[in-house]
């Protein structure tokens, strides 16, 4: 587990991928893809906290046979993988998210929504929100 967990937040796809191709998800009886760490998140929430969208897309898109990935899971904070990548000021990652079905409404235990949280704040926040704005569209309010 705790190599799944270094490949995801180092942003190491090569291993990623070995990982997961070579059934690293049944070692240890149950699905390491979904499993969590002391905080509560996954592999999906460190990729998602480091903006790595190819990691993401691996998580998300696994070789057949393999275990689906939980999208919406939620960490202690109540955060899920896209509130993290909308909070480190990750676009793309946030634009990968919603095109998997990520749940825009989706709140924390702060009641903020993903596209709510002030992460990196000031412009660059700004700019990260109209990105996935133009990409995606405007959330349902």
């Amino acid at each position: 587990m705790v190599t799944r967990f270094y490949a995801a937040s180092k942003n190491h796809l090569a291993i990623g991928r070995y990982l997961i191709e070579k059934g690293a998800d049944t070692l240890l009886r149950f699905t390491q893809i979904n499993a969590k760490d002391r905080a509560s998140q996954t592999p999906l929430h460190r990729a998602a906290t480091t903006g790595s969208v190819s990691l993401l897309q691996l998580l998300l898109n696994p070789p057949a046979g393999r275990p689906k990935t939980r999208l919406n899971t939620a960490d202690r904070a109540g955060n899920t993988p896209m509130h993290l990548a909308m909070e480190s000021g990750h676009g793309e990652a946030t634009v990968v998210l919603i095109e998997a079905g990520a749940d825009r409404e989706r709140q924390n235990s702060e009641n903020q929504v993903p596209e709510e949280i002030d992460g990196v704040g000031g412009q660059e926040q700004k700019k990260v929100r109209q990105y996935v704005v133009s990409r995606v569209g405007p959330r349902d309010e």
